[in-house]
Order: structure tokens, then sequence, then C-alpha cells
């Protein structure tokens, strides 16, 4: 039996373990690159220097170094283990590594839970708080999948996590929010990507849509674990759990029409104008000059100019707009000047739609005139716009029609995109046909083709 104060540790440098059987050509990710930088550890007892059989690799990260006992005395399965070790430092850093491979090392740090990580935020960050709200979300969607928090919930037992009423939202919440953040590391969180994606199946539609979901929640969830937001903190974090995870990107979600713009608003003028002015003029504002749900809900009277034939989307003191890009002049035509100046008289109200009073404080998605857009998304849903947000359809049919007409530049422009890739990839359709004219000599009506496989003849 070996006691620990008879034991003393060759200490070789690291230029020295490199120089062991030359050095490799392969990269410090190929299994052969760690295998000339094996070595085994010596220790003297009773004046008599003896080698231990295992292999060990020191691994050098950011000005640190440590050694690292393979466990193992075959080489090929040692190297293994010491490219699997240099992996994972690299991606997650000195005291994750350390906890992981050399646990004995480590004292386990008390890490914050959900719930105390979300308050710094809160109090600390940049964030807005709507904004908080938002990321929170997709946080505890993952980590609620994470530790199955609803593991065994059925039924009206799996739904009380959506009673507000009742305390059931609260119960929930309270559960989730007191869970560590520990819970999160890289390889957890590709895990439950990876699980999440499986569990659409094979359908091809169904497996696109959780992987756009699955990107959203993490992209959300991500943004709460940025260096400038980490930095502000005071809890206890291990860092940041999506350091080194790939986000794949599922490609966009192009925006394809579904019904006619000219269709649709001959159908509001003649079912909403008289009948429901409200929700002909929201429609108005969303597909005319393209606006945002959240612009239309808080456009005072103010902001349209009716001698240049303009609405000036600007920060006021009840909208703040979603980026500075969104901040713009949108040109209205005569005749959309002319509807607005009917409404104008009939309005007794600072905003052009009517609604509850502003409450730019609030941390969920408030809007003045709730009813007025939820009666609006069911009279779009029976004209056949089926998509999830068929109000913002409104915005991506306007910004389709402008792009139709001026181009790709002056549709960002209308909608106030900072970048025009968001406007080309997911808010326009195509509303020209692009053909490709060859010429077919005399081709005869009824012509009889001849198949080239000697099938005999098909007429046309």
């Amino acid at each position: 039996m070996i006691r620990q104060e008879e034991v003393v540790e060759d200490v070789k440098s690291g230029q020295e373990v490199a120089k062991q059987s030359g050095q490799a050509s392969q990269s410090r990710f190929h299994v052969d690159y760690w295998k000339v930088r094996l070595y085994r550890k010596t220790f003297t007892r009773d004046g008599v220097r003896s080698e231990v059989p295992e292999w060990s690799v020191r691994l050098q990260h950011l000005g640190r170094r440590e050694a690292f006992a393979l466990g193992s005395t075959n080489a090929q399965v040692a190297s293994a283990k010491a490219k699997q070790i240099a992996t994972f430092l690299d991606a997650n850093g000195w005291e994750s590594t350390l906890a992981k491979f050399k646990p004995g090392m480590t004292p386990k740090v008390e890490v914050c839970s959900l719930g105390e990580f979300l308050a710094d935020v809160a109090m600390r960050s940049h964030l807005k708080p709507i904004t908080i709200r938002r990321y929170a979300v997709k946080l505890r969607k993952i980590i609620s999948d994470v530790t199955k928090a609803d593991a065994g919930a059925k039924g009206k037992a799996k739904r009380s996590k959506y009673d507000y009423v009742n305390g059931g939202l609260k119960a929930w919440l309270a559960k989730v929010d007191s869970q560590s953040l520990d819970v999160l590391t890289p390889e957890v969180i590709t895990t439950w990507r990876n699980e999440y994606v499986a569990r659409a199946g094979a359908d091809p539609i169904k497996r696109k849509s959780a992987e756009r979901s699955a990107a959203s929640y993490m992209r959300g969830a991500r943004s709460l674990f940025t260096a400038d937001v980490l930095a502000t903190l005071k809890v206890k974090l291990l860092g940041n759990p999506f350091s080194g995870v790939k986000l794949k990107d599922p490609g966009p979600q192009r925006y394809r029409s579904e019904v006619s713009a000219e269709w649709l608003l001959a159908c509001a003028q003649s079912e909403l104008r008289i009948e429901h002015p409200q929700q002909f003029l929201a429609l108005f504002l969303c597909l005319w000059a393209g606006l945002r749900r959240k612009e239309a809900d808080l456009l005072m009277w103010d902001q349209v100019d009716f001698q240049k034939g303009q609405i000036q989307i600007r920060r006021t003191i009840y909208f703040e707009p979603k980026t500075e890009e969104s901040q713009r002049v949108v040109d209205l035509p005569d005749e959309a000047l002319n509807v607005l100046r009917l409404f104008r008289k009939e309005s007794k109200s600072e905003f052009l739609l009517e609604g509850s009073d502003p409450n730019p404080a609030a941390t969920y998605e408030y809007y003045r005139c709730d009813s007025t857009w939820r009666d609006l998304h069911q009279w779009l849903r029976g004209k056949g716009i089926l998509q999830k947000k068929a109000i913002h359809s409104l915005r991506k049919e306007s910004g389709s029609l402008i792009a139709s007409a001026h181009g790709i530049e002056a549709a960002r422009q209308h909608l106030g995109h900072r970048d025009i890739r968001t406007t080309s990839s997911h808010y326009v359709d195509k509303k020209k046909r692009i053909e490709v004219h060859l010429p077919l000599g005399n081709w005869p009506d009824n012509a009889t083709v001849v198949s080239s496989y000697g099938f005999g003849a098909a007429k046309l």
C-alpha cells in the first residue's frame, strides 16, 4: 500500500511531454495527436523510483496547466480519453472540466436557482422587463423539460400550469424557479434539443416546425447569458451553460400569401367598415401601412401628417420602438388619407384606435385594443388566413406589395427592419410571375409526343 507522503510525482515540463516520440501532425481533435503526449507518473518509495502503469496527460488552457489521470494502461483508450477532456475543456473552461474529470479537486459550488438568477438579471442587467419575461419563458421551458417538472401529470393536472386564476401557474413557476442552474450544461442543452425535435417524428412539416421552435427557445434562453449580462450579476454561476452549444439554423420560414390583398380589403369594406369600424381601421393600418400590432395599437393622431401624406412611427411617452430602425416614415396615397380623415372626424381620443388606457410599464404583451385585435383575428381566419399570427400576415402582405412595386430595399424601409435579410427571408412573397420564354417553333395543338424509351406515343 503506497502512502500519500511517500509518493513524489515526477513533474515534467510541457515541452518535455510534447517531445515524447516526436511531434504528431494531426489536429488536437484527433486521437493520434494525444498518443505522443501521454506519460506515466512516477513515484519514489524507500529510495526506489517506480512508474504508475496507467497513462496521464497534461493540458494547458488560458495560462493554467493541470494533469489528468486517464485510468487506462492502453494507449489508444487513454488517447481517446485525453481528447475527450481537451474538447470539453475548450468548450466549458477549467471549473466545469475539473468538476467533471477531477471531482475530488473541486469543492461543489452552490449554484443559484433559476428564480434567483432571473431576479438578479431583472435587478442588474440592461434588458427591458418585457424582454426578460420573453426570454424567461423560453429558459423555463428548457429547464422544466430537463428536470421533468411535468412528469406524470396528465389531463387537467398537466394543464394546471396555465391556470393563473386558481394558483396553478404560480405553483408551477415556484417549482421550476427552485431548480438549480447547475442542471444546465452544453451537453444537456444539446440533448434537450435533439429529443425535442425527435418527438416530432418523421413528418417533414412537423419536424421542421419543431426545429424552428427549438432554435427559438435556445436563442431566447441564451440571450440571458450574454457576456454583458453575466458581467453585471452577483449570483453564483458555473459560467455560461450555452457556451459551445451549436445552434442549428432551421432556415427561414418564408411568407406565403394565402389571399389577395385587394379581395381582402374589399371584403373588409363591405363587412367591417360600417358594422365594425375599429376592426376595419386596425386592418387598414396593418395592411396598408404595414404596421406592427403594437405600433398600430399605440399610434396617435399627432403622428399622422395629412399634409405630407405620412405616418411617423417614433418613440412616444406610451410607445417604445422595437429597434431604432423601427422609427420610420410610412408614405400613404390619397385614398388612404381620405379613409383616415373620416376616422379623424369621428374620433375623440388621442389614439387612432379606441381602447383602454395605455400601460407602458407592462411586462407582458399588453394591448389597449385587445378585444378589437381578437375579433379581427377571428375575421381573418374566416377569410382563409390560417397562419398562427393572422394579423401579422397583413404586415407581411403589405411588405410583399411594396417589394413587388418598388424593390426589396423599399420594403425593408417600409417595414422598419434593421437587416434586409429579415425582409427577404420572412416578410416578402412573390407577387409577379417570373417565366422562362423559349421559342418552340410551330407546335400544333394535340401534338403527338413519341417516347424516347420506345413505349409508344402520347397525345398532349
